[in-house]
């Protein structure tokens, strides 16, 4: 009898992850967010007020996506500014778990000794999906 009490506790504990849909909404080298940042956007307002910081670098701005923030979130994550290219940040993959958003994400660098543009960069990857209002977002690095 204990043993399959254990084995009942095991599975209530047990954390069940869901796979989640994601689509690119921007992903780039210029942005005006120089530093590392990880993103959540669940308003109109939200999403104007940082897209004003976002677009800064650029003296002809693409216009702000459209989203319906009654269904759908924005999840971003830059890495900050970097000395030269050859640097890049996605995000691969989301998925729920009972009280949590996980967001995975694989950073490129440049091998050493490579030729890469001699330019300032903000790397930077934004997606959108469904609205989840009151799970926590956590971010991890994709291995």
């Amino acid at each position: 009898m204990a043993s399959s009490s254990l084995a009942m506790d095991q599975e209530k504990t047990r954390k069940v992850e869901t796979r989640l849909s994601i689509d690119t909404i921007a992903k780039g080298n210029r942005s005006g967010v120089r530093e590392p940042l990880q993103l959540v956007i669940r308003t109109q307002d939200e999403r104007n007020a940082f897209w004003k910081r976002h677009s800064f670098i650029d003296t002809n701005p693409a216009l702000a996506p459209i989203i319906d923030f009654e269904r759908e979130m924005v999840v971003g994550i830059f890495l900050g500014e970097k000395h030269t290219g050859g640097y890049e940040v996605e995000i691969v993959r989301a998925e729920r778990s009972d009280s949590a958003l996980y967001f995975y994400y694989r950073e490129k660098s440049p091998p050493p000794g490579a030729i890469v543009t001699q330019a300032l960069t903000q790397p930077f990857h934004l997606v959108k999906l469904a609205k989840y209002e009151n799970l926590q977002v956590i971010f991890r690095r994709d291995s």
